[in-house]
């Protein structure tokens, strides 16, 4: 078994993030959060042309009431909404040393009002909700190796306690939230603590027990993730125990578990299990110690969760299904969309499966969309960024987009992928371009002896970021293989990003081994110099303003490459990481697929004029 840790809110995590656009009228929902007692959540929508707002979500009467919160100031991601007990949302817009803090509050015309609270000087900022409806929530900043919690309140903020270094995982461990148990890091070193919020007191364990991960406010425990001889198990205490108690069935879970959320009683325990492609839910007997799955659609489960009197609800997507809220019934077997959205049931998503293809190494799983495509005329290879990511069977607006033009999508999970074991995702390390690339190859090989190449047309290709970089990568490896590639956001090769990256990608770069050269037959993977091989015809789009993969790497590739070739630079004026999530998104989501397709067309035509006769 293999821990998830929640990631912080504000951080990227490989070569940044690609939050998908979503196409026409739909919204694409994003950092979900619930209230503290689970009857209230919010989170940002981004819609067709990539403007975002705030969604407002209560369960108070048993179903999802959602409205949508324009906000007089425009809000970017990764803004944080935080939702209050009583209805309100609080809203954390980041700055460069600078936090906006802003109170939300509906008003009876079932508007809102908003009210800027404060600015906060700091080097990081966030929130987590309060369980006090007067308190709409919690603030957590950190400067100069120091964290200090404050209490928003109508007057403003409130400290109520700092300390050293940062804290992580706060959790309560009082129905009233006025204890919470949190991990502090000091230095690199981590200890659990709890912190008094009524006298500003902080308290180490009694005993070093592992990492704190969420808490039972009824019962006071907690949940750990213990260091023994056989790995990092999953234990319960109270922070006053010596030792962590370690129920064996919950330990013996295959595949990545991220603990979600415990019921009011504290008697069970709700795990997500990351399995391949696709989520489970399981649920663990505290008394017993048995852990079963319970039932739930196919699809993702999100990082937001709360467990109430009436139900389990859990962030969710599926790939017809944006992501939304899954009410969950844990003593049935009924698994309900908690719907509230105004989306049209006619809207023609396409479901996606999963279906493995045999690789270089062993089998690869792969997220297929639209018709069987050993049969359909139009194919496309999506190949995701990271390179430690993975593509889902969440809703993705990008293949949705492919698939509703009539293109059947192989989203493959190549070695390098996450949720397959520590083997599968270490493949590439010191190796980029090399078993991943190869496992392309080989798929793309497969692929067109199945479809009888050339009785049906070669794959189209597509990539962002780190796999914009292994599509081009595989255009030049097979160069006649291809009818069409277009690609968003490459790199040049790993050591040019390093050169003109920030800390955070060398960072990457060092971690991963982004920047050894590869000695075989294709040669070191610089695209300036393997460019050229490309014969496909080639679109590359990169945001002006991309902070992850400088734009210069796209605007040196385009003029390495000859006028002899079909091909399109398009540089997004202002533009960022992913420009099809952006102002325009949507528009330039269909120039991708008018340009892939005509790609074809045209081959097409080219392979009649000069058939033989």
């Amino acid at each position: 078994m293999a821990f998830a840790w929640q990631a912080h809110p504000l951080t990227k995590a490989g070569l940044g993030i690609v939050v998908s656009v979503a196409p026409g009228d739909m919204v694409h929902r994003v950092g979900f959060r619930f209230s503290a007692r689970g009857e209230h959540a919010a989170c940002l929508t981004i819609d067709g042309d990539g403007r975002i707002a705030i969604e407002a979500w209560s369960f108070e009467r048993g179903h999802a009431d959602v409205r949508r919160v324009d906000t007089a100031a425009a809000v970017v991601v990764p803004a944080q909404v935080i939702p209050a007990e009583d209805g309100r949302i609080v809203l954390l817009r980041p700055g460069s040393g600078t936090h906006e803090v802003t109170v939300i509050t509906p008003s009876d015309s079932g508007g809102h009002i908003e009210h800027r609270v404060t600015t906060v000087r700091a080097e990081g900022l966030r929130a987590f909700p309060s369980p006090d409806p007067a308190v709409p929530a919690m603030l957590v900043s950190y400067t100069d190796s120091r964290t200090v919690i404050q209490r928003l309140t109508d007057e403003g903020l409130e400290p109520v306690v700092g300390l050293p270094g940062m804290i992580t995982k706060e959790c309560r461990l009082t129905p009233d939230g006025r204890q919470l148990a949190a991990n502090q890091i000091v230095d690199g070193e981590r200890r659990a603590v709890v912190l008094d919020l009524t006298n500003a007191a902080v308290t180490p364990f009694a005993h070093d027990v592992g990492a704190v991960l969420l808490s039972s406010p009824a019962t006071g425990d907690v949940l750990v993730a213990v260091d023994t001889p056989d790995g990092v198990k999953l234990g319960w205490l109270t922070p006053g125990d010596a030792h962590a108690r370690v129920p064996g069935e919950l330990n013996d879970i295959e595949g990545v578990v991220l603990p979600l959320a415990v019921d009011p009683a504290g008697d069970r325990l709700a795990l997500k299990v990351t399995d391949g492609a696709r989520s489970r839910l399981l649920i663990h007997e505290r008394r017993t110690g048995k852990v079963r799955e319970q039932p739930i659609p196919p699809g993702v489960i999100g990082f937001a969760s709360a467990w109430t009197e009436g139900a389990l609800r859990v962030s969710y997507s599926a790939p017809t299904h944006p992501s939304g809220v899954l009410a969950v019934d844990p003593s049935g077997t009924a698994a309900e969309w908690a719907e509230g959205h105004d989306t049209p049931e006619t809207l023609p998503w396409c479901d996606a499966r999963l279906e493995r293809f045999d690789g270089p190494a062993g089998t690869m799983e792969a997220v297929v969309y639209g018709p069987d495509w050993r049969h359909n005329k139009h194919v496309l290879i999506a190949l995701h960024g990271g390179p430690e990511a993975a593509w889902d069977l969440s809703f993705d607006p990008t293949l949705q987009r492919f698939a509703q033009a009539g293109i059947s999508v192989i989203a493959p999970n190549q070695r390098g992928s996450t949720g397959y074991g520590a083997a599968h995702r270490a493949a590439i390390v010191d190796q980029w371009g090399g078993p991943d690339l190869a496992d392309i190859r080989h798929l793309l090989a497969a692929v067109n002896t199945a479809r009888h190449y050339p009785r049906h047309p070669a794959p189209m290709l597509f990539g962002a970021s780190y796999g914009a970089f292994l599509a081009l990568l595989a255009a030049a490896a097979d160069p006649p293989m291809w009818s069409s590639c277009a690609v968003v956001g490459p790199f040049l090769s790993g050591s040019r990003l390093y050169a003109d990256g920030s800390p955070a990608v060398r960072s990457l770069l060092d971690r991963l081994g982004g920047c050894t050269d590869l000695d075989d037959d294709l040669g070191p993977r610089d695209l300036l110099r393997l460019g050229p091989q490309i014969q496909a015809p080639l679109m590359v789009i990169h945001g002006e303003h991309d902070d992850v993969i400088p734009v210069e790497h796209s605007r040196a590739l385009a003029q390495r490459l000859t006028a002899d070739r079909r091909f399109i630079y398009r540089e997004i004026a202002g533009g960022e990481h992913y420009p099809l999530s952006g102002r325009g998104g949507s528009a330039l989501l269909d120039e991708v697929v008018d340009f892939l397709l005509s790609s074809v067309r045209d081959n097409l035509a080219l392979a009649t004029q000069t058939a033989p006769a």
